[in-house]
């Protein structure tokens, strides 16, 4: 299995390029996010995944992603790919300014916010039309040294940027995603992913609905999957909330992860000053743990790293625990964020050696 004790890893995307991307304009469906032109666009993405990669092996990860370099928003990169969606003619939608964990504050990112709350429609049955990210798996393993991880929308987080005007039910029209989202799994799978990751954060801000359907949906979204699955439930973006507080519904997140059939659970951790304790919620599951905040441009200490770290090793063992960081670093800095991934391999390294193991290292 490729989660041997203390893989580190990121969440999914690393710092994209200010010549790559517009970023106030992430979330555009119309293909402004990007700056090339387009004959040579495809050429400037698979250069951003290069560097993606080498940056994230030679701080010393154990298991990389192409940075989601090649993707514009995690989630509506794979509106493309599913038949029954309309983005031609966008609703507006109203975006929640603040709940009591996680203030937003968009001062700056007006435009993104702006742009997140037009939603494409689902019009029509979901279906899947053919990988959305296979080629990007395909690159990723082309030319990483070290195992290799791919991430893909879950369904009630998809469903949750979308307007249904179709099935009429929250739980028909998350089904219907996570069916269409199988596939995808499926040929990531095959395609030899070392490790999958459902993105979720919709389980977090839509509680009540992740309660009702959302088990459902990632034990249908992982059906004969046979690669170690992980899903990852956030606060939200650290660039518009950028003040968060450990949130009291947390917990019930994770133990409803937990009784998924999954391999582990990606959670949030840094920003919100989580305590240790909440890892015995996560049950028997892998740990992958955020230990950057990226909320703040301040890089960590290998020593901060390695003592948040001794800490969670009381409630999880080493073979379930993987340092991570906390989501959304394709915002940062290429230098702030190769440093904070740095100090990560290194206070990793730290615990290695007063574990006395090297398990999990990739020479």
């Amino acid at each position: 299995m490729p989660l041997h004790p203390l893989t580190v890893q990121i969440v999914g995307s690393y710092a994209k390029p200010h010549w790559l991307a517009h970023h106030r304009r992430m979330r555009a469906v119309d293909g402004s996010w990007w700056r090339p032109d387009a004959e040579v666009l495809r050429e400037a993405k698979q250069d951003a995944a290069l560097l993606a990669i080498y940056e994230q092996e030679r701080a010393g990860l154990d298991l990389v992603t192409d940075g989601e370099a090649q993707r514009a928003a995690y989630d509506r990169h794979f509106l493309a790919g599913l038949t029954g969606i309309d983005t031609s003619a966008m609703e507006q939608v109203a975006v929640a300014r603040a709940v009591d964990w996680s203030r937003r504050d968009d001062t700056g990112w007006e435009e993104y916010t702006r742009i997140g709350e037009l939603r494409p429609r689902i019009v029509g049955a979901i279906g899947w039309q053919g990988p959305m990210a296979l080629a990007e798996l395909d690159f990723l393993k082309a030319h990483a040294r070290r195992p290799c991880k791919v991430t893909v929308i879950g369904a009630l987080s998809l469903y949750c940027q979308v307007v249904d005007r179709f099935y009429g039910d929250a739980e028909a029209a998350i089904m219907a995603l996570a069916a269409a989202l199988n596939h995808e799994l499926l040929a990531l799978d095959q395609a030899g992913a070392d490790v999958l990751q459902i993105d979720e954060p919709a389980w977090h801000s839509q509680l009540t609905l992740a309660r009702k359907v959302g088990p459902a949906a990632i034990a249908r979204m992982v059906e004969g999957v046979r690669a170690p699955v992980i899903v990852h439930v956030c606060y939200g973006y650290a660039l518009v909330y950028r003040e968060k507080r450990a949130s009291v519904v947390y917990p019930e997140v994770l133990e409803l992860l937990a009784s998924c059939p999954i391999a582990g659970i990606s959670i949030e951790y840094e920003q919100p000053r989580h305590e240790p304790t909440i890892l015995r919620h996560c049950g028997d599951k892998h740990v992958v743990l955020g230990l950057l905040d990226l909320g703040s441009t301040e890089i960590e200490t290998p020593e901060h790293v390695a003592s948040r770290l001794r800490a969670a090793l009381r409630h999880v063992p080493p073979e379930r625990l993987h340092p991570s960081s906390d989501c959304g670093m394709w915002y940062l800095a290429r230098d702030v964020a190769f440093g904070k991934i740095s100090a990560l391999a290194a206070g990793t390294a730290i615990i290695r050696t007063e574990i006395g193991s090297a398990a999990g290292r990739v020479e």
